[in-house]
């Protein structure tokens, strides 16, 4: 799982407030500025973290932190119930 952001919108705030006018982008025919995306929910959020731990970028003691966090207990519960013993003991060796 990804979190797609819009392109430009963090370079486009900054070009408007620091670039020369010349160098400026135009704004959107419909006068609206971009807006910076919203944020992820907490089931994306659970999402992603069971993600990194499967891919091995978080180990098992940070999966079990992250889930110990109240807005993510319920939605990770499983997945840290759901761990290998070999995965765990293989975390715990380091």
């Amino acid at each position: 799982m990804t979190f797609d952001f819009a392109p430009t919108w963090s370079q486009t705030d900054t070009a408007i407030e620091y670039g020369t006018p010349a160098a400026r982008p135009q704004p959107p025919a419909t006068g609206l500025r971009q807006r910076a995306p919203g944020h992820p929910t907490m089931p994306q959020l659970a999402a992603l973290v069971e993600e990194l731990f499967d891919e091995g970028t978080l180990s098992y003691e940070q999966l079990r932190a992250l889930g110990a966090v109240p807005e993510l207990r319920g939605l990770l519960g499983d997945a840290i119930a759901e761990v290998p013993e070999t995965r765990k003991a293989r975390s715990a060796r380091r």
